[in-house]
């Protein structure tokens, strides 16, 4: 039987989840409530405790009358702010992503919950006037499902969709769709959450927000925002103040009340993956909070994600889309061009862009702006030898040497700036530019047409809006700038190169940074057109020129299926040393197929566990258990574990 708190009679009991990162201790401890902290203690507050000899953060999760601890208990040292910003809903939804990706519940909620800031949080918060209802342009009634979607949220039932958006530049766009799908579930009398993958694409859908339900009632969260903007419109969704909220990948986790809609815009981009671990994804923790809070869920994009499909496979959500026929009909068309001709090319001898290309812009150019899209950004993405055609590489760590500017190469892992470049395979001094970048080609391009605007929007210098006149744009992926009435044309180079990226998601990444730039272009009754350079024959190159990126999605999933990668398995990836790693797959028979280890790099070595679907939770759960004994026996050595991991070489 529970103890009775041992010289504390009467009083209660805070569960409080402490400060630390290690896997065996990843639970609630219990802490004694004394008199003069009894009125400012309450579930969801900040606290400090002692633990293991020193003052640490902590927060209530849970009060109780009595404990399991048979002994006395320690007092909680100080209650830091009586504010509950930890609310049941998002404790519940912490847990939940700490189990699924078999991580700690502290390394999670550091991440959902913003940092405290007492003068914001002790001054008077401003009104929050209920969302205003805007005029529906029918833009998801537009589509096959779509008035039905927005009829349940209305209703206030909890439709799940992916959302496949026509790649055209206009009125009726994705984000349009998404403030509808917003208004739906505001009539309801629920909120609604809305995350984006980058501030640059926040920086773009605030204003249409704003200008839907009112500037003053839809809240943002996004740490480059800074802590006191950040922590006020934290503190006005869990007072219950704000219903609409809008942010970067934390959004997520928002404490809206009564969340009725949850909506992920651009759900395959690689910017809605923490960096730091537990490395979870905003749609997975979408996905979880939908099923918790029994949510409505959206994933809008241009394009398809492997993962979404996998869903609509197995019915656990529906799709909004087009045919490929209606697409093809509302979209830009889009032209190849093949290996023989760039063979027969002899323009393309000299330079990667081929003459049909340089016809293609003199065509377009008159129209307006044309988007020139590359891969990768710079003067040089990468450099070779001159006389032997070798990758040059760093003098000091022997990676791959680059040039962001002319005559300028330096290391692109160190930073490294030689003064004299010399090979170590046939010690020649000059350097040639088998890639060259987004510098290099707005350079080759601006020589090429002389007396027309020639932008570079890359790396450092990423612009938001470009002149509706005509002048080419070079952007990487990402960077595209915006045009008021969209893009004359559109020229994809360098196809090869975004495909041949050392991951299983290649052609799907590809697919999804094509559709984005396609969508900028100007329809095909208003002269819109599109010219996509290199891997004519590839399948991602066909179904773009099909505008069938569902086709390619369903494409990967069963080649996905077939070899036993994720999403249609669990996985988890150990890299470190070769004997921590051996010690912690012996820490638990694992249930799950090992492939590795295989040494990767000097004293790295990698394996990969793999299981079924069906058997996921227990196996995530047995590989938080291996961590766990490896923290709790104080294993040393280099290691790191991943869960589903987005990147697989």
């Amino acid at each position: 039987m529970p103890a009775a708190l041992v010289g504390w009679p009467g009083r209660k009991v805070a569960r409080v989840a402490v400060d630390n990162s290690l896997p065996h201790l990843d639970r609630l401890f219990d802490y004694a409530i004394p008199d003069s902290l009894a009125e400012t203690c309450v579930v969801g507050c900040r606290v400090k405790v002692r633990f293991a000899g020193l003052l640490r953060d902590g927060w209530v999760c849970e009060i109780a009358e009595s404990s399991a601890f048979d002994g006395e208990l320690d007092r909680l040292h100080k209650v830091v702010s009586p504010e509950p910003v930890l609310t049941p809903s998002t404790d519940r939804l912490v847990r939940a992503v700490a189990d699924h990706y078999a991580g700690n519940w502290w390394s999670v909620a550091r991440l959902a919950i913003p940092p405290r800031h007492s003068t914001t949080e002790k001054a008077n918060q401003r009104e929050w006037p209920d969302p205003a209802q805007p005029e529906s342009k029918g833009v998801l009634a537009s589509y096959p499902t779509g008035a039905g979607y927005v009829e349940a949220l209305a209703l206030g039932r909890s439709p799940r969709a992916a959302w496949q958006a026509v790649p055209v530049a206009g009125e009726f766009d994705v984000v349009e769709g998404i403030i509808e799908a917003a208004a739906a579930t505001l009539r309801s009398g629920r909120g609604v959450v809305v995350v984006v993958p980058t501030i640059r694409d926040l920086d773009r859908v605030l204003p249409r927000f704003h200008a839907a339900f009112g500037a003053q009632s839809v809240a943002t969260l996004a740490a480059e925002h800074g802590r006191s903007p950040r922590y006020r419109n934290y503190l006005a969704l869990t007072r219950g103040l704000a219903r609409v909220v809008v942010g970067t990948r934390s959004a997520v986790f928002a404490p809206v009340r009564d969340a009725g809609l949850i909506a992920v815009l651009d759900e395959g981009s690689d910017h809605h993956v923490e960096q730091r671990a537990p490395y979870f994804h905003a749609r997975t923790v979408a996905i979880l909070r939908a099923s918790l809070e029994g949510a409505g869920l959206l994933f809008a994009s241009h394009s398809r994600s492997v993962d979404s499909h996998a869903l609509i496979a197995r019915d656990w959500m529906h799709e909004i889309r087009h045919t490929p026929s209606e697409l093809r009909r509302q979209s830009a068309p889009v032209r190849t061009i093949s290996e023989q001709d760039r063979e027969r090319d002899p323009t393309a001898a000299r330079l990667r862009i081929p003459s049909r290309a340089f016809a293609f812009l003199r065509a377009q150019l008159p129209q307006g702006p044309v988007l020139v899209q590359v891969p990768m950004g710079g003067f040089a993405a990468a450099l070779a030898c001159e006389r032997c055609r070798n990758l040059a590489r760093c003098p000091r760590c022997e990676s791959m040497m680059r040039a962001r500017r002319r005559d300028q190469p330096e290391c692109a892992m160190c930073g490294h700036r030689p003064v004299r470049w010399e090979c170590r395979e046939c010690h020649g001094t000059k350097l040639r530019m088998p890639l060259p970048g987004a510098d290099r080609t707005a350079e080759e391009l601006a020589r090429a047409f002389p007396g027309v605007l020639a932008i570079n929007s890359s790396g450092e210098r990423i612009r938001d809006e470009a002149p509706n006149e005509p002048g080419i744009v070079v952007a990487t992926p990402g960077a595209e700038p915006r045009v008021d009435g969209g893009y004359a044309g559109l020229l994809i180079l360098d196809a090869d190169v975004t495909l041949s990226r050392a991951d299983v998601a290649a052609p799907e990444e590809a697919m999804r940074r094509w559709m984005h730039a396609l969508a900028l272009v100007r329809p095909p009754t208003e002269g819109g057109s599109a010219l996509i350079v290199g891997a004519e024959l590839h399948p991602a190159v066909q179904a773009l020129a099909r505008t069938d990126a569902v086709g390619l999605a369903e494409r990967e999933l069963a080649d996905r299926t077939a070899a036993r990668l994720p999403p249609t398995v669990r996985t988890a990836r150990v890299t470190g040393e070769a004997e921590p790693l051996q010690a912690f797959l012996r820490n638990v028979s694992f249930d799950a197929e090992l492939l590795g280890p295989t040494e990767i790099g000097a004293e790295r070595w990698a394996a990969l566990l793999r299981t079924d679907l069906a058997r996921g939770r227990d196996f995530v759960a047995q590989v938080k258990s291996a961590a766990a004994i490896r923290s709790a026996k104080k294993q040393g050595g280099v290691l790191n574990y991943q869960i589903d991991p987005e990147v697989t070489l």
